[in-house]
């Protein structure tokens, strides 16, 4: 995949979680690597050996070593390099181009095709603060607002995922803050605990690696954390996610006079419940959120602002193994699909970012919620109050959702109109709405006509899509892998590219 000549860029993010490699010539990415999908530790924190490994493990797949490399791109936060040193890869060593946090984030909003947009990077920390609004101007990018003491923090939403469902520091501002986000469906928004929650703003909006315990005591939360929270929790999570909508509201409303496009970056990106009444908002005439927006993208962003004909659109910027699903496979995944089997799809280069957008994806038919439940439990073996998404054919979304901005990278919630409900109730949320995938033609044709074949059979060119994974263990990467999927786990069938693999 290297060719002739390419001298080749490395780009590395340690970071506190979610470190990823990127390799890429000076017009294209050749390779990025979330280092979980390597070492198979969920939202690892790479230490320096690890992300040696990975690094070679990066350029072993694109065909190259040491000495086809130019520059090697660190970012700064949490680097666990010396920055002032030369940094080594293999016999080689290098002067860092240094990179900035909530610089790479805005890098990822290259795809936008935005050359006059506001940003809004809104994260846990870095060097650069929290949350801030910025104007992309034909390439010069100016800061025009500092939001570290609002709610658009990631440090609030992590604390408030600490005294809701995780106590662990690490995994609250990490990996679990989503959890709370589907937790908060359950619960609803209460206007005298949404002020006393502004009140202690100061406090939630810290980091609080020692515990929780005096918020806990102060918002009468105390007690074991469970698979399911109780009541108190469930409304605090609420009266947050609610607070938190209009506090990302009220933002993009008063900076619209600067620009009528906004791209939204970092962590807090992930609030697909918030993107959704973003985008339904009217506040902006373009709304545009990437397919990693978080840590995950850190390395792909620092390329991308150094070198912009290297961006791309595609989210499938992983490991490819030569395995790749062709029409043939179609019919047979259908008659799976409504036969009532859960399927595993692999195929093509590996998603980058969090989401299974269809190369390692796990697919149900949609219209009895206890497939739902299935899939969760039995399957991913992950709490039971943790959404599904729907994968739709682009064109369908209208008929099927209240939402117009497409979503090809699952990161908006709609709310699903009463058609959705009735036939294809797995993949609404219990608060009405549902984190949509939209499938176009001329972006996955594979997945198009699986939609288009399951209409056909099913009546509905609706299904049920989540990650290729358990709980705890990042999305499947590899054959092998894939193959261990269908040993370990209640999965039916995986289509290993148009191998139909089953345990007899």
């Amino acid at each position: 995949m290297l060719n002739t000549g390419d001298r080749l860029v490395v780009s590395l993010f340690f970071g506190d979680h979610d470190s990823n490699v990127t390799v890429a010539s000076r017009d294209r990415v050749l390779l990025h690597l979330e280092v979980e999908r390597l070492l198979g530790v969920k939202h690892i924190a790479a230490t320096a050996e690890e992300m040696d490994e990975a690094v070679a493990a990066g350029l072993r797949y694109v065909g190259a070593d040491e000495d086809a490399v130019d520059e090697v791109l660190v970012a700064k936060w949490s680097a666990k390099c010396d920055l002032s040193a030369p940094i080594r890869i293999g016999r080689r060593t290098f002067t860092p181009v240094i990179t900035g946090h909530h610089a790479n984030h805005l890098g990822t909003a290259l795809p936008s095709g935005f050359d006059h947009c506001l940003v809004l990077c809104a994260d846990g920390w870095s060097e650069d603060g929290g949350a801030s609004m910025y104007l992309y101007d034909y390439g010069r990018v100016d800061r025009v607002a500092v939001l570290d003491n609002t709610f658009l923090t990631g440090r609030v939403y992590g604390t408030a995922t600490q005294m809701t469902v995780q106590p662990d520091f690490m995994k609250a501002h990490s990996s679990d803050t989503g959890k709370m986000l589907g937790l908060s469906a359950f619960g609803r928004h209460d206007s005298e605990l949404a002020a006393r929650i502004r009140g202690a703003l100061g406090d939630i909006n810290r980091a609080h690696p020692g515990g929780v315990d005096d918020l806990l005591r102060q918002f009468d939360l105390s007690g074991a954390y469970s698979s399911m929270p109780d009541e108190r929790r469930r409304h605090f999570a609420a009266t947050v996610q609610k607070e938190w909508e209009e506090e990302l509201l009220a933002v993009a409303a008063r900076f619209r006079p600067l620009s009528s496009r906004l791209a939204v970056v970092g962590g807090c990106a992930m609030n697909v419940v918030a993107n959704g009444r973003l985008a339904n908002s009217g506040i902006y005439s373009e709304l545009f959120i990437p397919a990693m927006p978080s840590d995950s993208g850190q390395s792909l962003g620092a390329v991308w602002n150094r070198y912009r004909g290297t961006v791309t659109s595609s989210p499938y910027l992983g490991r490819h193994h030569g395995v790749e699903a062709t029409a043939s496979s179609v019919r047979s995944i259908v008659d799976d699909l409504t036969a009532g089997r859960v399927v595993a799809l692999y195929s093509g280069a590996a998603e980058s970012g969090p989401r299974a957008l269809g190369n390692r994806s796990i697919l149900a038919a949609p219209s009895s919620a206890e497939v739902r439940v299935r899939v969760s439990e039995e399957i991913k073996r992950r709490e039971s109050y943790r959404p599904v998404a729907p994968m739709i054919r682009a064109e369908d979304l209208s008929r099927f959702f209240d939402g117009s901005i497409m979503s090809p990278y699952m990161t908006y919630a709609y709310q699903a109109r009463q058609e959705t409900i009735d036939r294809a109730p797995a993949v609404v949320h219990v608060d009405g709405t549902s984190r949509v995938q939209t499938v176009a033609a001329d972006q996955h044709a594979h997945l198009h006509a699986v939609l288009t074949a399951f209409e056909v059979r099913g009546g509905i060119p609706i299904l049920l899509n989540t990650s290729m994974n358990v709980a705890g263990s990042p999305m499947v990467d590899t054959p092998d892998g894939a193959r261990r999927f269908l040993k370990e786990t209640a999965v039916d069938v995986v289509y290993l590219g148009d191998e139909r693999l089953t345990r007899s």
